[in-house]
């Protein structure tokens, strides 16, 4: 039998504590376990309950001690949240492995589980080298915060990505729970209100990939590393690039997962198939904590989900395809075709010379779904919806797929391009367009032209001057059958996803130059023995009362007035109660991202978030956050307001008006 510890104190060397809920195994006390850890920010006792129960939780029942954390300033922790990925919070998490270690129910045995903040986190605790820890399991995470994290993400100023920052700017302001933390809940409530940032503040100071970037980016020193790694993502992840990287980059014994599904953990997979990855999760956890042989290691050392080709469309279920398995990577069993761009066309031989001009319209990018789709509260469209009408406002070079292309790998577009204005980027999307004209996104990519140079130095582009990039595509698994189309689509817009140049651009591609080099996964090569996935099986589901029901709108409009599109996304997520505690928690949402198609300065993207924690009539406490951020020719804008209550009572109120020039974006 599990004994949960619903809250404990970790003391830390500076007098501070961090909340912790425990699942001990029977017998621990007497027979120390070997002992999982996930640390993140996102409340124990409420936000990530549900899911913490049915996931961290389960491995107890395996002869785990499970230990899940609040990072300082999240839940009933102490202290305040300034920043991700600082160095107090990396130095906090060495600290709670060493209590781990030294508890009576553990055997000095530690590993890390996380997911996104958690597996970055993660990484960078691995690389301090910490004496208990042993080994990390690390899914939809990234070791290269410039590129793939916060604002910037594949070198473009982001505008979905700022709403992390709003995100954040909403969480933080959530009260710890008096019944954890006593008298003193709003003194630490006000402080947190008080000193903590909005985000966008660092981001907006940090444009190009300088020493703040660097601070936990794990891939400038992978040899830090030094225990067995095991990592995971998925196709629709928004960070699909990170395992590949990590077997190829990493010394240490490592595995890689790379499924169809979004930004979750794969036994809770949308898209399907899930898989029971508890259960292989608790091999490799087995074969480096308890020291048993599993077998885990004499399988593919990276599997993959072939997906077969579907219709477009903005939610899936279930993407059908394949696992197929390569022995590492780089792949033997990838090997690289490439093809020329022609005038609308992919060919094997150069054509003499064609030149293709792309301008596209600001709005191109709204059916590009969502930067992390991650399916919250259930069924949405979170995914890219047919792409005929962004391809009809891009230039487009097909390719007639003659016998199946199973793609598996970063495809790239090598291009070489003159453009008319001294800042622009461009866009790459890979589709499969189906006999009637419908149009699938496969995977996509974006440079900041002015980056080409790299991210720390960039430089204006000349007009006249001819330049060669080399932009690189999300890595992906998808077969293109006979009889489709295989597109390259390319724009010189992508919003939301990314931040519009200053002024509207005209890139020139010589097409002679210009290839797509397209990885191709090889049936008949290494034979290698796949993991054969149990169906998921979840832990045992929290005793909660649905308040209110959660809804979901996603509408996109044309102001007739304006002329403007308007992207907006508002959700309600509900309310529910948790019996054993009898908290009430309830949010809503709001995003919307407007732009004029002529008018790369009329991008705005405004975030609301509403939270309100309650127990009865006694405790009762809402919070409001709104972020805006505009631009000029010269600069960006940002305006927020934080506002929260007690009962009907505000208790705090502040705004935020600040302007930051705009550095090559």
């Amino acid at each position: 039998m599990v004994n949960r510890i619903d809250h404990t104190w970790i003391p830390l060397s500076d007098g501070s504590r961090l909340g912790a809920r425990l699942w001990l195994p029977e017998g621990a006390e007497n027979h120390p376990a070997p002992a999982i850890l996930e640390y993140i920010p996102y409340r124990k006792d409420d936000y990530s309950a549900i899911r913490d129960n049915t996931t961290i939780a389960w491995f107890a029942d395996k002869g785990y001690a499970c230990i899940r954390v609040d990072m300082r300033g999240s839940g009933s922790s102490d202290g305040v949240m300034t920043d991700e990925y600082s160095d107090q919070e990396i130095a906090d998490g060495v600290e709670v492995i060493e209590w781990i270690a030294r508890q009576s129910w553990c055997n000095q045995r530690v590993g890390m589980m996380g997911i996104s903040w958690g597996g970055i986190t993660g990484m960078q605790i691995a690389q301090k080298q910490p004496q208990a820890l042993k080994t990390i399991i690390v899914l939809g995470a990234t070791e290269f915060r410039y590129y793939d994290d916060g604002s910037y993400y594949m070198g473009c100023m982001t505008g979905q990505t700022i709403g992390w920052a709003a995100i954040m700017f909403g969480y933080n302001t959530r009260p710890p729970d008096p019944a954890l933390v006593g008298e003193s809940w709003k003194q630490h409530w006000l402080e947190r209100l008080n000193l903590t940032p909005h985000y966008m503040e660092h981001w907006f100071s940090h444009q190009r990939e300088d020493d703040y970037w660097l601070r936990g980016t794990v891939g400038t020193d992978y040899d830090a590393i030094k225990i067995p790694v095991y990592a995971v993502s998925g196709h629709a992840d928004c960070w699909p690039n990170t395992v590949p990287r990590l077997l190829e980059n990493l010394s240490v014994p490592r595995r890689g997962l790379q499924g169809a599904w979004c930004h979750r953990y794969p036994h809770l997979a949308i898209p399907g198939p899930a898989i029971g990855f508890l259960e292989d999760a608790n091999r490799w956890f087995a074969q480096w904590l308890k020291e048993e042989e599993t077998g885990v290691m004499d399988e593919a050392a990276y599997q993959i989900y072939l997906q077969d080709s579907v219709r477009p469309q903005p939610f899936y279920e279930r993407r059908p395809g394949r696992w197929v398995g390569t022995s590492g990577w780089p792949a033997e069993n990838v090997q690289t075709r490439s093809w020329f761009l022609d005038v609308n066309t992919l060919g094997d031989q150069p054509p003499k010379w064609s030149s293709i001009s792309v301008c596209s319209p600001q709005h191109v990018g709204l059916k590009s779904g969502e930067y992390m789709p991650w399916f919250a509260f259930g069924e949405a469209d979170e995914l890219p919806d047919d792409q005929k009408s962004e391809d009809h406002n891009s230039v487009v070079f097909d390719l007639n797929v003659e016998k199946t292309l199973e793609i598996v790998g970063k495809p790239i577009v090598e291009i070489t391009f003159q453009c008319d204005q001294p800042q622009a980027l461009l866009e790459m999307r890979l589709c499969d367009v189906w006999p009637d004209g419908a149009s699938t996104l496969i995977t996509r990519g974006i440079m900041n032209l002015c980056q080409r140079n790299g991210k720390e130095q960039p430089q204006a582009l000349e007009r006249g001057q001819t330049y060669t990039v080399c932009i690189h595509l999300n890595h992906v698994g998808y077969a293109v059958p006979a009889g489709h189309r295989l597109r390259l689509a390319v724009s010189t817009s992508y919003w939301p996803i990314a931040w519009p140049s200053p002024n509207t651009a005209t890139v020139s591609l010589h097409c002679g130059e210009s290839k797509l080099h397209l990885p191709i996964y090889l049936e008949h090569g290494e034979k290698l023995k796949l993991t054969e996935f149990k169906d998921s099986a979840p832990g045992q589901p929290m005793a909660t009362t649905t308040l209110r029901e959660s809804k979901q709108s996603r509408d996109i409009t044309v102001d007739p007035e304006s002329g403007n599109h308007v992207w907006e996304i508002n959700a309600d997520n509900g309310a529910i109660r948790f019996e054993d505690s009898q908290l009430e928690m309830s949010s809503k949402n709001l995003q919307r991202y407007t732009i004029h198609p002529n008018d790369p300065l009329s991008a705005c993207a405004e975030y609301e978030w509403e939270w309100e924690y309650r127990r009865g009539a006694e405790w009762v406490t809402k919070t409001w956050t709104r972020t805006e951020i505009t631009c000029d020719q010269k600069h960006f804008y940002l305006k927020a307001e934080s506002i929260a209550w007690e009962h009907d009572q505000i208790i705090f109120s502040k705004t935020w008006n600040k302007k930051y020039v705009r550095d090559y974006f």
